[in-house]
């Protein structure tokens, strides 16, 4: 992106009045703060792909596969908290990116997703590469627009570019997520060389013009009922339960609004991996962490029991967990800045609309009574203490260390990416708190595996060196990402498990079915990392021991892609995991 002042309509942008649609698209998204486009090939597509690439305010990534695309765009939007958009011509090209477009819509991140299409002539009459694109994600997207066929009356324009703003505006505010903008074009699609302009440079210019902010996500304020806050706050003995949280106003912010209400309720922090806390544990004495573990011995459990639960986000991964509160009578209360239900148990509960910094600020300093929030501070350094003399120990390789390590040697700062399945599992198990401060992403809105390594790949790009930590099957399922390698400016090191199928499966009771379980449910891949790496120009590296682990996550390449292979026994992973939760 250079030329931040320049504008992009030269005589071939304004050539026919497809290219005139697909330039002032263009450059009203870049006024309105939109920064990437990620563009698939394709022909329907061309006046809004030549628009991107040759408006100098935007940078326009080109990405083979639609669904690779569509994750790497989330990814760089899960980052930035701004609106990336996408571009992609007819037809199934357009179903490919439902995956990332239902991430995007549960994860509350926002996304532009600009479809070509033909026009309503060639519709509904077996014409080439024509599907029904009409509303095709449904309710995953926020707002849908079937824009008009292009025209260069003033009139026309005027809608093109104020249905732009709303449609900027309903991705990112209130509750932030993908809009779909559908764009019909007849022929010619190709700009015209010598062509008349259909209409004068500055009169396009000023058809760009908008008179609004540009893209940032701005914070939903408050609604809380004075009531609730006083029953909230009339609890001595409750917890802050803290799930997948990518909060708007900054990781240290939002880590510094939960110490305060944890400070001010007296109450104890039970934190996921998936959010700033773990990260920051200096703000907040009473973060705990390893609840998984020691919330499984019953006469902990019930000596734990709150009568008051505030819910940051959704719930954490744990099952151990969610059990715990499902059996509670803890009376419940659901801190969201979405509108969105985030209680699986169905509590008796209060929705609380709104961040958790203004709640912070709104709630006064309660009796607290020390002894509790002590108690849950001592179960903590007891199962830290007990881990890490255990891991200590361990010079096997066992993918729950691998959780732990990262969390001591990454460098400040790292974006760290973790994939579904057992890889987010092991770093709730075992992801120490501390102050390294490095970002943590994750695709838990649907839960799927789909599109690890694209959105890794976004989370990436033009950001600092950054870190994807998953398995070899949800590594294996987006391998056709490494063809976007190419395109990333920036790094990423991939943490790759290598246990020859799907761990998680060996946790559950379909593992006992020797005859079908393998084949149908731990499906081991025959592929060899290091050959597939080098088919696509990646670096490799496999680590045999520890100590070449910690060398290679210490620290990071500024540039390109590499993968950190990890071997590790699946049924030996499942009986060392074991015996760490029992010794807690």
């Amino acid at each position: 992106m250079t030329d931040q002042n320049s504008s992009s309509f030269d005589a071939l942008a304004r050539s026919n009045v497809n290219s005139v649609w697909g330039a002032l698209t263009m450059e009203v998204l870049a006024r309105l703060g939109v920064e990437t486009v990620v563009v698939s090939p394709g022909s329907r597509s061309t006046p809004l792909t030549i628009a991107a690439a040759r408006n100098h305010k935007l940078e326009a990534v080109s990405i083979l596969d639609e669904r690779s695309a569509g994750f790497f765009a989330l990814g760089l939007a899960k980052r930035t908290r701004k609106p990336v958009a996408l571009v992609c011509t007819s037809g199934s090209a357009v179903v490919n990116y439902h995956p990332a477009v239902l991430e995007a819509s549960m994860s509350g991140t926002p996304l532009l997703v600009l479809t070509a299409d033909r026009p309503a002539e060639l519709r509904d009459c077996s014409s080439g590469q024509t599907i029904d694109q009409m509303k095709i994600f449904g309710d995953s997207v926020r707002a849908f627009y079937e824009m008009a066929l292009p025209e260069s009356s003033p009139a026309l324009l005027a809608y093109l570019r104020q249905t732009l703003v709303h449609a900027v505006d309903r991705s990112l505010n209130g509750n932030a997520g993908p809009v779909h903008l559908n764009f019909p074009f007849r022929d010619p699609l190709l700009p015209e060389v010598n062509a008349v302009p259909v209409i004068e440079a500055t009169a396009l210019e000023a058809e760009a013009t908008v008179s609004t902010r540009p893209c940032e996500m701005v914070g939903c304020g408050a609604n809380f009922d004075t009531v609730a806050l006083e029953r909230l706050a009339s609890h001595r003995q409750g917890v802050i339960v803290v799930g997948a949280v990518n909060p708007r106003d900054g990781d240290e912010s939002f880590a510094d609004a939960v110490a305060m209400l944890s400070h001010k309720l007296g109450w104890p922090v039970l934190s996921d991996v998936l959010n700033p806390l773990r990260g920051h544990a200096g703000q907040n004495q009473s973060l705990i962490c390893h609840y998984d573990a020691f919330l499984r011995n019953p006469a902990t459990a019930e000596g734990c029991e709150p009568t008051a639960v505030l819910q940051i986000g959704p719930l954490p991964t744990s099952k151990v967990l969610r059990a715990w509160l499902a059996g509670s009578e803890a009376v419940a209360f659901l801190l969201s800045d979405r509108p969105i239900n985030t209680d699986p148990l169905h509590r008796v509960a209060t929705p609380l609309h709104g961040e958790a910094h203004v709640l912070a600020e709104l709630l006064a300093h309660q009796s607290v009574d020390p002894d509790w929030i002590q108690s849950w501070v001592r179960l903590e350094h007891q199962a830290v203490a007990t881990l890490d003399a255990k891991f200590e120990a361990t010079d096997a390789l066992f993918e729950g260390k691998v959780s732990w390590l990262l969390s001591q040697h990454l460098p400040v700062g790292t974006p760290t990416f973790i994939a579904s399945s057992m890889s987010v599992r092991y770093a709730e198990f075992f992801w120490n708190a501390g102050s390294r401060a490095c970002p943590i992403f994750c695709n838990r809105g649907a839960n799927g595996i789909d599109g690890t390594l694209g959105t890794a790949l976004g989370v990436a790009h033009r950001g600092s060196p950054a870190v994807l930590l998953s398995g070899d099957l949800a590594f294996l399922h987006d391998s056709n990402a490494l063809l976007a390698a190419g395109e990333l400016k920036g790094s990423l090191t991939v943490v790759l498990i290598n246990n020859n199928g799907g761990g998680i499966f060996e946790h559950l009771p379909v593992a006992a079915m020797d005859a079908d379980f393998e084949q149908y449910f731990a499906t081991p891949q025959r592929v060899q990392i290091d050959q597939l790496c080098a088919a696509h120009g990646v670096a490799h590296q496999r680590v045999a021991d520890w100590e070449g682990f910690i060398a290679a996550i210490s620290s990071l390449p500024e540039q390109g892609v590499r993968v950190i292979e990890v071997p590790t026994d699946r049924k030996a992973d499942v009986t060392t995991l074991r015996a760490l939760i029992e010794s807690v």
